[in-house]
């Protein structure tokens, strides 16, 4: 081997040497993982980077790939670091220190500690601040500002990033209907699920609190409520009625649901003090109606009597049918009742299980229902018939009205007469199918002889 290549061999030997010192001094970026959270753990991306909300208590996660006695955490607006004035609008600055009095401190010099102190914590290679910056951003909708993160140690940056600062931003978005209706049974205990829903959105970057008071509303039920609603996160909710026994009649309640964000959130600061305060949510009205079912409810106005009839059904000409009124309410009450006894006829008239004859007159209470039976005859197809009751009580007199459609008389049993047509169709299959066994078996016999 030649000096000359002796000494190019000792020389790529020192080159290596001095490249792996100078790695093992320097630290690697992708030895440092970075990641924002807000106190429970709440994360967003905007542009697939991690967002930063001002004026919102966020941990900054750290992890690195040795332990650390020391540590910096630097946040400034845009991708250089000022050299201008640093204020709270552009720059802030923490640090971590093993052997330090207080470990974990603000070093931004504004003689406010956006840091809570007691709430970071150290586990192994991970090193959590958990910090926030003033909410000096101007006052626009989903305004945001593009900064950089770095982490320094022993005054080397080992990490550094790009994060959008968003403006704190609260708002719901509701979707329902005017009302959601529910059918109840009369004195009976049941529950009843709305024949619609409704929904609730976080379209804010903070996390929402959807309360309902169940002590105030025990007789309803919401599904999703109670609950911590994350940014961008929409809940459906569904609403079920717990009926009490309750009397006859239509029930309209309106509620409160109640929206908070909060408080320990945010920090204190003028520009995220008015979102403290809790609001009520718009929900659709509840209406229950207590009643039988497909029977028309009405209250009569004045008088504390709830009447319910059928509004319209169907006979056959010749059928005989008994029809159900109800009657509730306190206070005495007379209730008329007719047929046009020209396309319908009263046959008979029933209070409760007793025959009697119109009108009727008695005392309504508020704990049970008076049944009024009439029996109805359907005289002629193709026409209306018209059943009318005329309610009166304490000088209030209301008129309502079934109308009955009639059609042709019912069919005879399809089963207790045959066809005579199909019948002679059957004989003929099967002496056909006789001719043909026949043929067939004197052939065979033929051909065995």
């Amino acid at each position: 081997m030649g000096k000359q290549t002796r000494k190019h061999i000792i020389v790529f030997f020192i080159l290596i040497l001095c490249l792996c010192t100078l790695a093992s001094t320097v630290p690697a970026a992708d030895d440092v993982a970075l990641s924002i959270n807000m106190l429970q753990g709440e994360q967003q991306t905007r542009f697939n980077k991690s967002v930063f909300v001002a004026g919102v208590w966020q941990y900054v996660n750290i992890t690195m790939n040795q332990i650390s006695d020391e540590l910096s955490l630097r946040f400034y607006k845009g991708i250089t670091l000022t050299t201008g004035n640093k204020n709270e609008t552009n720059y802030y600055e923490w640090k971590y220190d093993k052997n330090n009095i207080t470990v974990w401190n603000d070093v931004s010099g504004y003689g406010i500690e956006y840091i809570k102190q007691d709430s970071c914590f150290k586990n192994n290679t991970l090193y959590s601040f958990c910090i926030g910056i003033k909410d000096a951003m101007p006052n626009i909708v989903d305004y945001f500002e593009n900064w950089t993160v770095e982490v320094s140690k022993d005054g080397t940056t080992i990490h550094s990033e790009s994060i959008v600062v968003e403006k704190p931003k609260t708002g719901i978005s509701l979707s329902k209907p005017s009302s959601i209706i529910f059918y109840v049974d009369p004195f009976t205990i049941m529950d009843a699920q709305g024949d619609n829903f409704f929904k609730i959105g976080n379209i804010g970057n903070v996390p929402l609190y959807v309360n309902i008071d169940y002590e105030k509303y025990n007789d309803i039920e919401i599904t999703d409520l109670n609950k911590k609603f994350l940014p961008d996160d929409i809940a459906t909710h569904y609403v079920i009625v717990h009926s009490r026994s309750w009397p006859p009649g239509i029930k309209r309640m309106d509620i409160q649901v109640n929206g908070s964000y909060p408080r320990s959130y945010f920090v204190d600061t003028n520009a995220t003090v008015t979102l403290y305060t809790s609001f009520i949510i718009d929900v659709p009205q509840l209406v229950v109606y207590v009643g039988h079912s497909n029977y028309r409810i009405d209250e009569i106005q004045g008088t504390g009597i709830t009447f319910q009839y059928l509004e319209k059904l169907n006979m056959y000409e010749g059928e005989i049918k008994d029809i159900s009124a109800y009657v509730s309410g306190n206070g005495a009450v007379t209730v008329d009742v007719s047929a046009d006894e020209k396309n319908i006829s009263a046959l008979k008239l029933y209070d409760g299980n007793t025959e009697t004859r119109s009108p009727i007159s008695f005392t309504s209470t508020n704990t049970s229902e008076r049944t009024i039976i009439v029996t109805v005859e359907a005289l002629g197809e193709g026409k209306t018939g018209i059943l009318t009751y005329k309610v009166s009580s304490d000088g209030v007199i209301k008129t309502y009205t079934t109308q009955i459609t009639l059609g042709p008389p019912a069919s005879p049993d399809k089963g207790t007469s045959a066809n005579p047509g199909f019948i002679m169709q059957i004989i003929v299959i099967i002496v056909v199918l006789l001719v043909v066994i026949y043929m067939v078996l004197s052939y065979v016999k033929n051909r065995m002889r």
